[in-house]
């Protein structure tokens, strides 16, 4: 069943009224048990982006967004799901899917919070049921079995026989309170407004350039270009700041950020291309012409690393260091690429040079201590990866490779700790509460190595990630 068969029968029932805003915090709550649910079907059986240059962008944007409304940031997940049509959505209880393809339609991170936070929107204000008597009426397990059936007959006549209205679209009045909402999440959290305008530009320019395949956004949020007018004579309402020079600034390094996004899930859908195509996804011709050799270099080095093409990378990025000397990213990807090559020397010289343009690059800390862990060095190695997770505590490789230097140092209750944050960063819950209750047994009790434990346990059983 494709994801795209699923999502047209998402737990978004059409027609409700507003509700006050969900406390998603509140643990076994009927909205967080349905999303649960639906969350650990989909874990079985579609294809998520796992790519940290994708996910770490989106969560630490979702996040930005959580904590600016004040949300309990452990209560809101965001998923990177692959799926040619450009959409996105969330389910009840704080559970947002984003698709790859919707991510390459996208300028910036500000366009991208203009998505997240009319999500938001829609969590926030229980948009989901039309009629909560007829919902609850049904157990868990079938109401899952309905809103995942992806055309089943089965579940098609549960619904019918339980008179429940599953079809996608949200009313009116939804669409747009959440788009107020999301106006109000984005401004608290420290993105312009006009992030969600753009959003909706960029969607329009999507449709009017590709006729024949209406975007699934489009056809699921109805009137979009009404909203955007409605959004557009908000932000005219705004104090207009003058674009000074650090404002330019940053908006430029946002979108050249945000080119690697598109050139690590162009390299992840496609496999391996030419350079011409490669540079066509990330639209080179946007960049300045004074800076677009080095750029160019950069990205062509990055897909190349992605696609395991590393003899190719290194000649970029050596490239590219050679234009700019002081990029920290540069250095952190050529010394990943020396450590594919089992060039350990040159790998720690290229992770060194990262660090000293900035000591905080968590990236090269990974580096150096799967190196330190590989030389059998682990006081050093576990000195690295803690420092990763302390800047970073999703960091896949910090936990997996942490794991593994507690294990050569016989701390066991670490080892599997560190073993269940992995499966945690790579979406498999089942195996990460299997190894906390491992933890759990091997670690002293009273401990802070103990209560970190029981509070990463709970976590996963209230969430179900």
């Amino acid at each position: 069943m494709k994801f795209i068969s699923l999502l047209l029968i998402i737990a978004i029932v059409a027609g409700c009224a507003s509700s006050p805003a969900v406390k998603k915090e509140e643990i076994n709550s009927p909205t967080k048990e349905m999303g649960k649910a639906f969350v650990a079907e989909a874990l079985q059986h579609y294809q998520f982006i796992k790519d940290p240059d994708v996910t770490n962008v989106v969560n630490r944007v979702g996040q930005q967004l959580v904590k600016g409304i004040g949300s309990n940031p452990s209560s809101y997940h965001f998923m990177v799901v692959h799926e040619d049509q450009p959409n996105a959505f969330a389910i009840p209880g704080g559970y947002i899917f984003v698709f790859d393809s919707l991510l390459l339609q996208l300028k910036d991170e500000n366009e991208l919070a203009g998505v997240l936070a009319h999500e938001m929107g829609h969590v926030e204000r229980n948009h989901f049921f039309k009629d909560s008597k007829k919902t609850t009426a049904l157990d868990i397990a079938t109401l899952a079995a309905i809103l995942l059936g992806g055309g089943n007959i089965a579940a098609a006549a549960i619904a019918s026989a339980a008179n429940i209205d599953i079809r996608l679209q949200f009313s009116r009045e939804n669409e747009a309170e959440a788009d107020t909402y999301a106006l109000r999440y984005l401004k608290q959290a420290g993105y312009p407004p006009k992030s969600l305008l753009n959003f909706f530009d960029s969607l329009l320019r999507y449709e009017r350039f590709n006729p024949q395949l209406v975007p699934a956004y489009l056809s699921t949020h109805p009137d979009l270009e009404s909203r955007r007018d409605i959004v557009f004579n908000y932000t005219m309402r705004e104090p207009h700041m003058p674009d000074n020079e650090s404002a330019v600034k940053e908006i430029r390094q946002k979108r050249l950020d945000w080119k690697r996004v598109i050139t690590v899930i162009d390299s992840i859908n496609r496999g391996r291309k030419e350079e011409t195509s490669i540079l066509q996804a990330v639209q080179i011709d946007e960049i300045p012409e004074a800076e677009r050799e080095e750029i160019k270099d950069y990205l062509l080095g990055l897909a190349y690393m992605k696609e395991g093409r590393f003899n190719e990378a290194v000649s970029k990025y050596l490239s590219a260091i050679e234009r700019n000397r002081d990029n920290p990213r540069y250095y952190s990807d050529l010394a990943y690429c020396y450590l594919k090559q089992q060039d350990a020397a040159h790998a720690r010289e290229a992770a060194g040079r990262s660090l000293i343009i900035m000591p905080d690059y968590a990236p090269a800390h990974v580096i150096l201590g799967i190196l330190d862990l590989e030389a059998g060095d682990t006081e050093k190695s576990i000195a690295h990866l803690e420092r990763a997770l302390s800047l970073n505590q999703e960091d896949t490789a910090a936990n997996f490779n942490l794991a593994q230097a507690y294990k050569k140092t016989g701390d066991t209750a670490r080892e599997t700790f560190y073993s269940a944050r992995y499966f945690r960063t790579t979406m498999n819950p089942d195996m990460a509460l299997r190894e906390l209750k491992k933890a759990k047994g091997l670690a002293q009790e009273g401990t802070p190595l103990y209560f970190r434990i029981l509070a990463e346990t709970d976590e996963v059983k209230r969430e179900g990630l």
